[in-house]
């Protein structure tokens, strides 16, 4: 039927041509969609949120603990991003600088403050160092008249006590010279050492920069650091933390152990009653030597005369690569 056989060689070349293009546009779609989604918001990652400047976080929540004793939990700007407060680190919260009941005095001694239109004070949160998206503290609530020689209560917690949730706070960090790194390895300012044991002395709110070091520990497997804690309070109510402490020490009982102190124990107590001694101490922490740290934090009567003076008597040496406090 032919004189010559039908050439498709034409209608090949269109098809490829066809074909190529396609392939480009879907490639050019590929890529643009990538791009866009490695560059968006929910995929970048975000820097944290302290960054030595003063900024602002939201009240989310506020649980009622205790009588005196109030969980905030604050949001930060973005879900998905990270506090950035390196473990053992605290950051600075801002209020109003209220008057006291006599001028120029709070709890009838000068106020130091006096005349400053604000305050400020350091805080290391609850909430783990990972936790993404929010903070999360706990604070005393000491309100004035309550108790003896405490006429005016305390500054801070009772500006926190009446903040209601969507409110803000002025919050700055981090700040801090001491810093644990992992692996019993802490940082001083410029110093850095490593450490087998460590035995911890909290009394009151002051439990919580040792609990942001117990829970960097606990949380890392590869982390074989002994810890030791005396916590100290004045009732076994004002135990802050109690149930997770516990069962810290039951998931890690090679690993952490915990003792308490209160000044008024009640009947059936296991634990010891009054200040901390020497002689509890000794039995509780682990003993002076070169892979030995101790570390403290609480009210500074009880640092200066309870830890530090019986640490002394007990041969633990003054320097940073022994003894720290918060």
């Amino acid at each position: 039927f032919f004189d010559q056989p039908p050439t498709f060689e034409p209608m090949a070349k269109d098809y490829g041509t066809e074909f190529f293009a396609i392939c480009m546009a879907l490639g050019i779609v590929a890529l643009t969609g990538a791009y866009y989604l490695l560059n968006s918001t929910k995929w970048k990652k975000r820097e944290p949120f302290l960054n030595k400047t003063r900024q602002k976080i939201r009240l989310a929540e506020r649980l009622q603990i205790s009588h005196d004793t109030v969980q905030f939990r604050f949001a930060l700007p973005h879900e998905d991003q990270m506090l950035g407060l390196p473990v053992g680190n605290h950051f600075k919260l801002f209020c109003p600088n209220p008057s006291g009941v006599e001028e120029g005095k709070w709890n009838g001694r000068p106020d130091p403050e006096a005349g400053s239109t604000e305050i400020e004070r350091k805080y290391t949160p609850v909430s783990g160092h990972l936790t993404p998206g929010e903070v999360s503290l706990i604070i005393k609530v000491y309100k004035g008249g309550q108790v003896e020689n405490f006429q005016d209560g305390g500054k801070m917690s009772q500006y926190m006590d009446i903040l209601k949730v969507g409110d803000h706070m002025d919050i700055s960090g981090p700040w801090g010279l001491i810093t644990y790194k992992g692996k019993g390895v802490f940082g001083y300012g410029s110093k850095t050492f490593t450490k087998k044991h460590v035995g911890m002395m909290a009394g009151g709110t002051g439990l919580t920069p040792m609990l942001a070091i117990i829970q960097a520990v606990l949380s890392d497997p590869s982390d074989k650091t002994k810890l030791s804690l005396i916590y100290a309070n004045q009732t076994a109510d004002d135990i802050l933390c109690r149930e997770e402490l516990e069962k810290l020490q039951a998931d890690h009982p090679d690993q952490f152990k915990l003792w308490y102190t209160v000044d008024r124990p009640v009947d059936g107590w296991e634990y010891d009653s009054g200040f901390i001694t020497k002689e509890m101490i000794q039995k509780r922490l682990p003993g002076p030597g070169p892979d030995t740290i101790i570390l403290m934090c609480g009210p500074p009567p009880m640092v200066k005369y309870a830890c530090k003076a019986n640490l002394a008597q007990l041969g633990y040496p003054s320097i940073p690569e022994a003894q720290l406090s918060f």
